[in-house]
């Protein structure tokens, strides 16, 4: 009698369970129907300007970086240039100790003023000795010796001549004055410093300032070698300083280094920009971003990239085996999203131009790739816990 009683409760049990099952999978299913739709997020067809871009970060470099030395050595008694002063072609830039220099053009002055002296003695002299000669006052070997004195006097003016150019060289040269306009970027030297000369000594001498035409100036940038090949000579750059991230700067490529340079297991190519820095905004050093125009197109039709599918057999292939322009879109008709097929010119990341198949203000969908997953993991989740419910149930009835 307690058993009989016993598998009655049971059986009752049982038949509960199966009704609270039953109601709780009929109940989601229901609820399911329109929570488990297809989402859409929808996207205007609209026109525009197309534009692929390479991005970069670069240097700022001077286009002709000047070191500046004297060709005399000496004290420099004065030095009126700093750092970031700008200066015109000809403006002093040190005055070296000049006293030998001085006394050394004197005494050249001086040598020159007398073998210019004696040359003029000379030349009289040998033009009342001809007169002579020719009288037949004087021998023919008188006439040679004066010949020849006329000849010593004109060679010591060539002498003196050239020391003196010499010695007024080495004047001018112990003032030193800016070859170019430009700014000057380094001094390495202050007044007091006894410096050597640039020609001669064994070192090079020693530099005085770099100075640099900063007019326009160089950016160098490395190019990963994966978008190297889509850069060419002409084409145009957007140059933002980090300085000045709200003013754009224009350049051009001008060189592409033909040798790669690695760093950190990345392949680079220099790529050199000029660019117009009239305002002297950009200073040499400075760090920069690239944006490298690869192609432009206006007044086209463009659409989201994620808006655009592969065709529903997957096959890209067009005939001849090259890749079709031939892609999907969901369009939207009504109140629902159909698909449509179109034709696509060039894409990057972002948009797609669209050359057949749609018209602007069209409305695509894009499905809500995320939410549908989010969704049936959730309905996976419900089958395994019924399926889980029901085997706990079976092992229980049999025990019983």
């Amino acid at each position: 009698m307690q058993v009989t009683k016993k598998k009655l409760i049971g059986g009752m049990i049982l038949i509960l369970l199966i009704i609270i099952a039953f109601i709780f999978l009929t109940g989601n299913k229901a609820n399911d129907s329109d929570r488990d739709a297809p989402r859409f997020k929808e996207v205007k067809v609209e026109r525009g300007t197309f534009q692929t871009t390479v991005s970069a970060t670069g240097t700022v470099k001077p286009i002709d970086r000047i070191e500046i030395k004297s060709k005399a050595s000496g004290e420099i008694v004065d030095l009126p240039v700093d750092e970031g002063d700008f200066i015109r072609k000809g403006d002093l830039i040190a005055r070296l100790d000049q006293k030998d220099e001085k006394a050394a053009v004197a005494q050249a002055q001086a040598d020159f003023d007398i073998a210019t002296a004696e040359l003029k003695l000379a030349q009289r002299t040998y033009d009342r000795r001809e007169k002579l000669f020719h009288d037949n006052l004087i021998s023919e070997e008188e006439l040679d010796q004066i010949v020849l004195n006329l000849a010593i006097a004109k060679g010591k003016l060539v002498q003196a001549t050239t020391s003196l150019e010499r010695a007024q060289e080495r004047l001018a040269e112990a003032v030193v004055r800016a070859p170019i306009d430009g700014v000057v970027l380094q001094k390495y030297v202050e007044e007091g410093q006894i410096i050597s000369s640039g020609i001669n000594n064994v070192s090079g001498g020693t530099p005085i300032i770099d100075i640099a035409d900063m007019a326009s100036v160089y950016i160098e940038a490395g190019i990963d070698e994966v978008d190297i090949g889509k850069i060419q000579v002409g084409q145009t750059a957007a140059v933002t300083a980090d300085a000045y991230p709200e003013s754009k700067f224009h350049g051009k490529i001008v060189r592409i280094n033909p040798e790669a340079t690695i760093e950190q297991n990345v392949t680079l190519f220099n790529v050199i920009i000029e660019v117009e820095n009239t305002d002297g905004k950009l200073k040499s050093g400075m760090n920069t971003g690239i944006e490298i125009t690869i192609r432009k197109e206006e007044n086209v039709l463009l659409v989201p990239t994620m808006a655009i599918q592969t065709p529903q057999n997957g096959n890209r292939q067009g005939p001849g085996g090259q890749e079709s322009n031939k892609r999907m879109v969901l369009l939207k008709k009504g109140d629902e999203f159909v698909p449509h097929q179109i034709t696509i010119g060039v894409s990057n990341f972002k948009e797609t131009i669209v050359t057949d198949g749609l018209d602007e203000g069209s409305i695509l969908g894009v499905p809500m790739v995320s939410r549908l997953k989010a969704e049936n993991e959730r309905l996976e989740d419900r089958i395994r816990s019924s399926r889980s419910f029901g085997t706990t149930n079976q092992s229980s009835s049999r025990s019983n």
